[in-house]
């Protein structure tokens, strides 16, 4: 009866007519009257307390600013540091919406290397950084296939690699002789095979002859340091290189690089401190 008196009552008033009303029923069925004025008051503090706390949740609510926060997963202790962090957010900052989420930890294979490294001259989607051996003055590039095919694009002699590209192809020879011979018929053995021209060349010396590096030795006679080039860094991500060349040039000025930046920088318009930047010459 208690119950149903507060949620048909909206004013004190129809409240008070009804909790009489119990009075009047419970003593008529032999109630103490202490018991019903206790089982009232209980009722109603509970009433009230109830409502506080939806209003100042919704109250609440509306302003609440969303928060995320990384944590290290390490089982139980993760799920404690949670709960600790929610009990001081609700007494000290009850307007923020804290969201967590784990991060795993690295697992072992990322600790051990499991392929043979690359050599920088067959890297790739790199930025790189090369230097005049006469006047020091420099450049930096990127590059989204090998580095020496980017070199010889700028005019780097043929033969700044044959070494190694000699010993990977009598590797390949060596292995080409210890492949048994295929049962063929004659008929497919006989055949002869035409391979169509192709104008890589062609494309080459146009890109060489439009290079800055290809112009600078050509007006002074000077010759780059081909063999000492440096990578700086590298991503797969298109964007991402383009935006660490064009700070790197925004922060060392490169002499031979004819453009300040490679794409517009929104976010560093004025781009970083060199501090925080890699030195290319280092």
């Amino acid at each position: 009866m208690v119950n149903r008196a507060l949620i048909i009552c909206s004013p004190y008033a129809l409240l008070g007519m009804e909790f009489n009303e119990i009075r009047r029923i419970g003593l008529k069925n032999d109630y103490p009257l202490s018991f019903i004025d206790n089982l009232n008051g209980i009722k109603l503090s509970q009433y009230r307390r109830k409502m506080n706390e939806e209003s100042k949740l919704t109250v609440i609510g509306c302003d609440k600013k969303k928060m995320y926060a990384e944590l290290p997963f390490i089982r139980s202790s993760t799920l404690e540091l949670k709960k600790k962090i929610m009990h001081l957010s609700d007494k000290l900052r009850p307007d923020l919406d804290i969201h967590f989420f784990t991060k795993l930890p690295p697992s072992a294979q990322a600790f051990f290397q499991t392929k043979d490294p690359i050599v920088k001259h067959l890297k790739s989607d790199v930025v790189y950084y090369i230097k005049c051996n006469d006047c020091g003055h420099s450049y930096i590039g990127k590059g989204d296939r090998q580095c020496i095919r980017r070199l010889y694009e700028h005019g780097a002699p043929k033969t700044i690699y044959q070494q190694q590209q000699c010993n990977h192809v009598s590797d390949d020879l060596n292995d080409n002789n210890n492949i048994i011979e295929l049962r063929r018929s004659l008929r497919v053995k006989n055949k002869t095979t035409t391979a169509a021209p192709t104008t890589n060349d062609d494309n080459n010396d146009n890109k060489t002859t439009k290079s800055s590096i290809t112009q600078h030795e050509k007006e002074t006679g000077h010759h780059m340091d081909w063999s000492n080039f440096r990578v700086i860094c590298q991503d797969h991500h298109y964007c991402r290189s383009l935006i660490k060349q064009s700070l790197l040039i925004n922060a060392d000025e490169p002499e031979l690089n004819k453009t300040t930046h490679s794409v517009r920088l929104l976010v560093f318009p004025d781009g970083l401190p060199r501090v925080l930047l890699a030195n290319p010459g280092h």
